[in-house]
């Protein structure tokens, strides 16, 4: 499979030119070789990169890839990341805010889809929906601790009852001010210093899930896809980052 095929895939399932995004959707940096092994992970880093060259990739299909839509200076921590990357003819896929969005396979909508939530409705690049029975916070908690296994939950209590529940995955907590009187209760995947005293006033339980954890399930999805349409060989490398 050549890499324009598999970005030409990729984007009439993911739709990118929908977004304003941080960084170009779909390759980033072109490779020569077919693709026959498709590595997929949440982060572009040197050290991924080595991970995945060690499993044999000629193509790596991460969430968060390069970030800044127009030419940059290609020196430092970012030189070492694409030199590796080039010198060894692997293609480079990148998807940010589309793979944030998708239904059925992006974050927000896997993470709503395991807690069960009903009644989905778009929210930005999130949705929100409602827990199918009143649920004590307690009880939630539980259950993302389930979701997220290797994560510690953080909670900002404001109320006992779970029942409308916003889900945006990774850096959203600056949503949180858009939700009074829409959701009792936010799943984010970072915190912020004024989090506590906004959730606090508008009476929503603010849980924090890391960023990391939160985004994960999107490139495993379209891995899956891949793999199903296309037969490739397709690895999801985990490298886990508790933030």
């Amino acid at each position: 499979m050549r890499p324009l095929e598999l970005e030409g895939f990729l984007n009439s399932v993911l739709e990118p030119e929908k977004f304003d995004d941080y960084c170009h959707n779909g390759i980033q940096i072109e490779g020569d070789r077919d693709i026959k092994k498709l590595v997929t992970g949440v982060s572009f880093s040197n050290a991924f990169v080595e991970k995945a060259l060690n499993s044999s990739a000629d193509a790596i299909l991460v969430h968060h890839g390069i970030f800044g839509k127009t030419f940059f200076r290609l020196t430092g921590h970012l030189k070492r990341r694409v030199e590796s990357v080039l010198l060894n003819g692997v293609t480079l896929l990148g998807y940010h805010l589309p793979l944030d969005a998708n239904i059925p396979y992006g974050n927000n909508y896997a993470i709503a889809q395991k807690l069960g939530l009903e009644s989905l409705e778009k929210f930005d690049v999130g949705l929100i929906g409602r827990t199918p029975i009143e649920t004590t916070v307690s009880e939630f908690t539980f259950s993302l601790s389930q979701l997220f296994p290797n994560q510690k939950i953080f909670l900002h209590k404001n109320s006992e009852i779970v029942q409308k529940v916003c889900v945006i995955s990774g850096g959203s907590s600056s949503m949180l001010d858009k939700l009074e009187g829409i959701a009792d209760t936010f799943i984010s995947g970072e915190v912020r210093e004024p989090t506590r005293e906004l959730s606090r006033e508008m009476g929503i339980n603010y849980f924090c899930v890391g960023h990391y954890a939160s985004e994960r399930f999107g490139v495993m999805n379209l891995g899956q896809l891949i793999k199903e349409r296309f037969s490739l060989d397709v690895e999801f490398i985990e490298y886990y980052n508790e933030f």
